[in-house]
């Protein structure tokens, strides 16, 4: 393999190739590095203003922005990744089986050569892995990412201090709201069985829209444990799926089972996707 063993107890070629691998692989992640500061420097004004001067309720020119710029730095995050497995920890692998015996002299000194290529490595990528979640966590937090817990428990407030307040627009006989809902909803009268209908705040209405966004931001430590599990770990992303999905159910229970038939789909097109 590049000639580095035609000397069976010294192999300065090794040493010269192991120093080439770990300073390209340096200076690789520095250019990502780079690359990942130019776009939060630019981006996080930019998202600023279109939030702000987003009239749309949904902000959707604003979301489909913040999508952009993180699916941009999520793919160096799979560049690097690529790079790691084919110039890193598959180069370790067959340097290491053919080396000498690890029990000799030389084994000892050139595995240790070898470990040390593969922690300097594994840190940098580390400390690369960090940099790219903190500015993940910097676009979020000031492209001003809605704090939806809130939003949605002031709705929940505001439900119960006005679901006993309607009146039958027949008979006028008091009318309770069984539960909170998100859409136009017909409402039997206890008295005369005319149907009235309830006509959802637009808070209670953006709490359907926001749900599952709302559900991710409850689960995204689950989901941050699969992405950072190398190799990607299923049992992981099925937690976190699982557990998402529970939280989207509990805050628009109506959904479930509209929900459910979603959850399976994405779950056999992630398992088809993984093992084919």
């Amino acid at each position: 393999m590049f000639g580095f063993f035609e000397k069976k107890y010294s192999n300065p070629e090794l040493l010269a190739e192991l120093k080439t691998r770990q300073d390209r692989w340096f200076v690789f992640l520095d250019k990502l590095e780079a690359r990942i500061r130019e776009l939060t420097t630019a981006g996080i004004p930019e998202l600023q203003q279109v939030f702000n001067e987003d009239t749309d309720p949904y902000k959707r020119s604003h979301y489909h922005m913040l999508q952009g710029l993180v699916g941009q730095i999520n793919n160096m995050r799979d560049k690097a990744i690529n790079v790691k497995e084919e110039n890193i920890i598959s180069f370790i692998y067959c340097t290491e089986a053919a080396l000498p015996a690890i029990t000799t002299a030389a084994g000892s000194e050139y595995h240790g050569y070898v470990h040390n290529f593969r922690m300097a490595c594994l840190d940098r990528h580390n400390l690369f892995d960090e940099r790219l979640n903190e500015a993940l966590e910097s676009l979020r937090n000031a492209a001003g990412e809605k704090d939806l817990e809130s939003a949605y428990q002031q709705q929940l407030e505001a439900f119960e201090k006005i679901r006993d307040r309607f009146a039958c627009k027949q008979c006028g006989g008091n009318i309770t709201i069984p539960q909170m809902f998100f859409i136009d909803t017909y409402i039997a009268c206890p008295f005369c069985q005319s149907q009235n209908t309830f006509s959802p705040s637009t808070g209670a209405r953006m709490v359907l829209h926001n749900a599952r966004e709302l559900a991710e931001q409850r689960t995204a430590a689950l989901r941050l444990d699969y992405e950072n599990s190398r190799p990607q770990d299923p049992a992981l992303y099925k937690k976190y799926l699982r557990a998402m999905f529970d939280e989207w159910n509990k805050i628009v229970p109506d959904m479930t089972e509209e929900n459910e038939k979603f959850y399976q789909r994405l779950l056999e097109e992630y398992t088809f996707n993984h093992y084919k």
